[in-house]
C-alpha cells in the first residue's frame, strides 16, 4: 500500500474522529487503533504504530470532549444506568472506566496547540501529555519549616506579641532565664533574616 493511501485513510480517521457526536463511535475508533498500534509494534513497522498512536490520542481526547459535554448538559457524571429516553448508554456499557474517563476528559482540556506539539513527541502516550500539562504539585514542605510556622502562630494565639517580654522572663526559674537569655539574641537575629 502506497503513502498516499496511508495518509488519505490517516486523514479519514482524523476527520471522522474530529466530526463523531457520540461517545460509543469514537470508542470504537479508538479501540481500532489501539489494536493496529500494538499489532503494528509487534510487526516492528514504527510509522504505522505512529499514526494509530496518533490516531487514539485523538480519539481519546475527542471522547473526553464528549463525556464533559454529557456530564454539562446533565449536571453532573454520566449515569451508571441507562437512559432509554435519551438513548444514552452509560459509559460502563462502553466499556469505559472511571480512569479513562478522567484521563481522557483531562485531555480535552489541554490547548489545542499544546495537543498537538504533544502528538509529535517521541512516543506519546495518554499518561505522558496529562503529565506535561498538569498542575505543578506544591513541593512537600520541610517539617522544620511547619515547626516554625507553628510556632509563629504561637506567639500570635498566647498573645506574647502584646505582653512585655521582662515581665514573662521575671516568672521564670533561674535555668530557665539563662536559657533565654543566652538564646533569644540568637533568634532575634536570625528572625531578623526573614525577608531580607
Amino acid at each position: 500500500m502506497s503513502d498516499g493511501t496511508h495518509l488519505v485513510r490517516y486523514d479519514a480517521m482524523c476527520h471522522a474522529i474530529s466530526a463523531a457526536y457520540s461517545v460509543d463511535e469514537v470508542k470504537d475508533i479508538r479501540d481500532k487503533a489501539r489494536a493496529i498500534e500494538v499489532y503494528a509494534r509487534q510487526a516492528k513497522n514504527t510509522e504505522a504504530e505512529r499514526q494509530a498512536c496518533e490516531i487514539r490520542l485523538r480519539a481519546e481526547r475527542r471522547a473526553g470532549q464528549l463525556i464533559s459535554d454529557m456530564e454539562k448538559a446533565k449536571g453532573g457524571r454520566p449515569t451508571e444506568t441507562p437512559n432509554t429516553m435519551s438513548g444514552v448508554l452509560p459509559l460502563a456499557e462502553l466499556g469505559i472506566s472511571h480512569k479513562q474517563s478522567s484521563d481522557w476528559q483531562r485531555l480535552a482540556d489541554i490547548p489545542d496547540d499544546d495537543f498537538e506539539s504533544a502528538l509529535h513527541t517521541e512516543r506519546p502516550t495518554t499518561s505522558g501529555i496529562i503529565g506535561a500539562h498538569a498542575e505543578p504539585k506544591q513541593s512537600s514542605c520541610d517539617r522544620r519549616a511547619l515547626w516554625l510556622w507553628g510556632r509563629l502562630l504561637d506567639f500570635e494565639r498566647e498573645g506574647l506579641l502584646d505582653a512585655d517580654p521582662d515581665e514573662l522572663i521575671s516568672s521564670m526559674l533561674e535555668h530557665m532565664q539563662a536559657t533565654t537569655m543566652e538564646m533569644a539574641p540568637r533568634v532575634a537575629a536570625w528572625l531578623g533574616r526573614i525577608g531580607r
